[in-house]
């Protein structure tokens, strides 16, 4: 068995989860790692994008195909990952949508929340249940400073938020959202109507959430949230301040801190390689 952690990161053909696979590479990171994707043809494509850039790499990077929101898809991941490696070490939680402009489709912003808060803590409740997370690992959650609780119109929700201590009061509250912006009360009930926005506020409140757990405690995993910055992405557009390897350095970072949990560092929200808030 290699020595070398192994690092997955979800939604990584292109974007952030792809440029944290590239700094990996090009830094000859002492790690094996997982690029995976939603598509499978778009993501084998970036696969061997960067295999042709990185060839040194043949023997310690891998692709699987990888849709969050797809149990069939995740158990098939798990069964492929416990055939070839046994566990991971690392787990970056990088698959996201989001909703470009001011739409009101409802779809969109159903479709936002169904992968960024259920399919992301539905397929990270599932490594854990499953054990696919070795001692002394990572889980590594791609959050947003757009995932600011001050955003929340109501005292009561962002209460709720600060004191959550489970998963199923994150969905609860994500429930409650997609009800308010259905009936277009949103503002009446103290919500922001972007959903993106709300689904960062989940994301960056699970990491606490996360940490709090016996298993995670148990198996002294380190759980951190990452804001990544504004990156020039198919999701943010030209306009955005950092390129995506500039985008990249905040999760890489955590990457690569000491292994084993830090309680300074444990649950918390990081912004520019430093602890921050998001309250």
């Amino acid at each position: 068995m290699s020595s070398k952690k192994l690092v997955l990161v979800t939604g990584s053909n292109k974007g952030i989860g792809y440029g944290i696979i590239e700094a990996l590479l090009k830094k000859k990171s002492n790690l094996r790692i997982i690029l995976s994707s939603r598509n499978e043809s778009l993501g084998k494509k970036s696969y061997n994008q960067l295999l042709e850039k990185y060839p040194f790499s043949k023997n310690y990077f891998y692709y699987h195909q990888l849709d969050i929101t797809k149990e069939e898809s995740i158990l098939n991941l798990i069964s492929w990952i416990k055939k070839e490696f046994g566990k991971i070490d690392y787990l970056v939680n990088n698959a996201g949508l989001g909703t470009k402009g001011n739409t009101s489709d409802i779809n969109i912003h159903n479709a936002v929340l169904e992968v960024n808060v259920f399919g992301t803590i539905n397929f990270t409740e599932t490594m854990i249940k499953n054990n696919m997370i070795n001692k002394s690992g990572k889980i590594i959650l791609l959050g947003s400073m757009l995932g600011n609780l001050n955003y929340l119109k109501s005292s009561e929700l962002k209460s709720k938020f600060k004191n959550a201590k489970t998963f199923q009061e994150l969905f609860d509250l994500t429930n409650s959202f997609k009800t308010s912006y259905k009936n277009k009360t949103t503002d009446k009930d103290g919500w922001c109507i972007n959903s993106y926005y709300v689904s960062k506020m989940v994301v960056n409140t699970y990491a606490r959430v996360l940490s709090l757990r016996n298993e995670i405690e148990n198996n002294d995993i380190s759980v951190y949230a990452a804001h990544p910055g504004w990156v020039r992405t198919d999701m943010t557009g030209p306009q955005a301040t950092l390129s995506i390897e500039e985008g990249a350095i905040n999760e890489v970072f955590l990457i690569e801190l000491p292994d084993g949990i830090n309680r300074k560092y444990q649950g918390k929200y990081f912004d520019n390689c430093e602890v921050s808030s998001f309250e």
